[in-house]
């Protein structure tokens, strides 16, 4: 039976690593760091993460405030909205919680906002130093994969790591993450689907991560023997959460496992946190 790598108890690690930090810093900086979430969308899911935001935002000793907006908020709003927390001095970071209104581009939305305050890591600079090493503002998801592998002292030297799914913001920049650390890394999308190689991919993997957002769409017979599998995927079917992987048919067989719930979620909002102590850090204490 899989050992399943308890997310919460790696969150509280980060959190009381940041709370203890940003106690550190106060009397540097004269004043707590301030994240500023955008939400421009009756999406439930949305609200929801927005809720567990500010609970771990109140948690570390983080100022958090939520601005929400009708859902037929215009783009050029939006962007008087950044505009005007991009030259706020109070405001650390700014998140934009998505889904944003029909006609409003995410991506272009993202790029508005100053690097320095991109609490989400996804800015195009920020995932631009991830390429050249230098990144310390990473993506969410990606830097919460990172780091659970760090504290389960799994060694990425060499290792076979798939990664299926693509998208900008996990996929992407964790594959760059990961052949910084010296994995051998294969990105699967729908073309490998299509194509009718993924199982064969994922058969293939010491490290298997699965972020497509598919209730339990890889199967325990997709796995290898002795995988470390990583679930990013959260679905919600017939009233119960449920990852990307078939966690009773992976757990036969493979040696580590994150939960859904309870595995990557938690993680992904204390690395939130972390990279808003980093933007505190690199734009009030000057070393």
């Amino acid at each position: 039976m899989a050992e399943q790598i308890d997310g919460k108890k790696i969150a509280a690690q980060i959190n009381s690593a940041v709370k203890e930090k940003i106690r550190g810093l106060l009397s540097v900086a004269g004043h707590v760091p301030k994240l500023v979430s955008l939400i421009a969308s009756g999406n439930e899911g949305a609200k929801i993460y927005v809720n567990m935001q500010k609970k771990t935002a109140d948690e570390v000793g983080i100022e958090f405030v939520s601005h929400e907006f009708d859902s037929d908020i215009s783009a050029d709003e939006l962007s008087n909205e950044i505009a005007v927390l991009n030259a706020d001095d109070s405001v650390t970071a700014i998140i934009v919680q998505k889904p944003l209104p029909e006609g409003i581009s995410h991506d272009k939305v993202i790029a508005m906002i100053r690097p320095e305050k991109d609490a989400e890591g996804i800015h195009p600079y920020n995932l631009g130093k991830i390429l050249r090493r230098e990144a310390d503002i990473v993506p969410c998801t990606p830097g919460a994969v990172m780091k659970i592998l760090s504290l389960s002292n799994v060694d990425l030297y060499g290792k076979e790591v798939v990664i299926v799914g693509h998208s900008a913001i996990v996929g992407k920049p964790l594959s760059l993450m990961m052949l910084n650390e010296m994995a051998t890394v294969t990105v699967c999308h729908i073309g490998t689907a299509e194509k009718g190689d993924l199982i064969a991919h994922t058969k293939c993997a010491d490290i298997l991560i699965v972020a497509v957002g598919l209730a339990e769409m890889v199967k325990g017979d997709w796995i290898k023997e002795g995988a470390i599998v990583i679930d990013v995927g959260i679905n919600r079917v017939d009233g119960k959460i449920v990852g990307d992987v078939k966690a009773d048919e992976a757990s036969g067989k493979v040696s580590l496992i994150t939960p859904v719930p309870g595995g990557v979620g938690p993680v992904t909002v204390s690395i939130l946190m972390r990279n808003v102590l980093r933007a505190y850090k690199n734009q009030n204490v000057k070393v």
